[in-house]
């Protein structure tokens, strides 16, 4: 009798347990179809079977969507039928993830408190080393060789002010012998730009010291040799480059101990050399063979950068510069736990660590930096990024 009571209870039970079921999920997705709450309630909860035979994903939310969605549309936690790649509330997201409002998108973030850190790009140390033999005086059209070359380095600096650490060297030098290389004039270093300007600006006049009427030596052996006694060129945290602008062939030295210089300088120092051979009195075999021994070739027949007017020669120097901006942010603040760094751009796209560095994002402990590869460096380096957000701690960008 104790039994039979016991199971006739449990039975109500389930009875009512039941009810509440059917009549919960038939308020939810609104009332029961004709089919019945009990049908109702299958039919809506997850949109498996229904009309247009819709896939897990077409009818997936709390209650579900009744009548079901029609896939592609899929249900939203909202109990409303939405569009492929679109949410209408945060659930319909996954982790580490929002619904935006304006766009009714799924974007990187929410409530976790992210903590953003200040970054500070890691500009590159570039020497330049530029010809002022007397043939640099010789006439492209109507203006002189002279005039484009610094004409050519004044919108470098400018269109890269604070981008890159600039430096730069003349050849010849004023000193005697014609052929030797005193100090740097402007050595490699921050806020450079209007210095150099300048400089290159008062030598178009003939009276200046520095305009290309003497000696009239192309000695771009002992250039290269005091290119490499650039002091900026010992600071290991930073990339370093020298860039070599010649119109004509070696008059004072030898090509073999230049190539030998130049090679030195890349493999047993990690700096590259970029040459630009401008107008037609350069070596084009001798300026390949630089070219190659720098590590920087050019793309192209030939290795060396082929400039024969302004409009070459800014090309030539613009791609330079591109090249050579920095793909290194440094951290105001050490992470407290390096695997918890993440990396958006525009404030939507998550950019993944990639140890490999194919595509993607390294940390340099020693360096404090987050350091970016492949096509993730170059969308840095083409301004194809308009926002980068380094964030610690969770996975959420925080909008400028």
């Amino acid at each position: 009798m104790l039994q039979r009571s016991s199971s006739s209870t449990w039975a109500a039970l389930l009875g009512v347990m039941g009810l509440v079921i059917a009549s919960a999920c038939g308020d939810a997705g609104s009332s029961a179809s004709s089919g019945g709450g009990a049908a109702g309630a299958t039919s809506g909860a997850g949109g498996m079977g229904g009309a247009g035979g819709g896939s897990a994903g077409a009818g997936a939310g709390s209650f579900g969507c009744n009548p079901v969605c029609v896939a592609p549309q899929r249900c939203s936690a909202a109990g409303t039928c939405i569009d492929p790649g679109t949410c209408a509330v945060a659930s319909d997201c996954s982790a580490g993830m929002k619904c935006d409002d304006a766009t009714k998108t799924c974007v990187p973030g929410g409530d976790c408190g992210a903590q953003e850190a200040k970054v500070e790009t890691v500009p590159p140390n570039m020497l330049l080393v530029l010809d002022r033999s007397c043939s640099m005086t010789a006439l492209v059209g109507n203006v002189t060789k002279w005039d484009i070359a610094v004409a050519a380095i004044n919108k470098m600096t400018t269109d890269y002010t604070g981008k890159i650490r600039f430096g730069l060297t003349l050849f010849p030098d004023l000193v005697t012998p014609n052929c030797q290389q005193a100090a740097i004039p402007i050595p490699v270093g921050p806020d450079n730009e209007t210095a150099i300007q300048d400089l290159l600006t008062a030598a178009l006049a003939k009276a200046d010291k520095y305009f290309p009427d003497g000696p009239c030596v192309t000695n771009i052996q002992t250039a290269v040799t005091q290119s490499t006694t650039e002091p900026a060129f010992d600071d290991t945290n930073r990339d370093r480059y020298a860039v070599l602008i010649t119109d004509g062939k070696e008059t004072c030295g030898s090509d073999a101990t230049t190539e030998m210089e130049i090679k030195n300088l890349f493999e047993m120092r990690g700096i590259p050399t970029f040459v630009i051979g401008f107008g037609a009195g350069i070596d084009p075999a001798q300026m390949n063979k630089f070219a190659i021994a720098g590590g920087a070739p050019a793309a192209g027949a030939n290795q060396y950068y082929d400039a024969s007017d302004q409009a070459s020669l800014d090309v030539a120097l613009a791609t330079i510069a591109k090249k050579t901006l920095s793909c290194a942010y440094t951290l105001d603040t050490v992470p407290p736990n390096p695997n918890e760094i993440y990396v958006f751009f525009d404030n939507t796209t998550e950019v993944s660590r990639d140890d490999t560095k194919t595509d993607g994002w390294t940390y340099d402990a020693g360096k404090n930096q987050v350091v970016f590869h492949g096509p993730a460096c170059d969308s840095l380096k083409n301004g194809v990024v308009k926002d980068l957000d380094i964030v610690l701690g969770c996975q959420e960008p925080t909008p400028n």
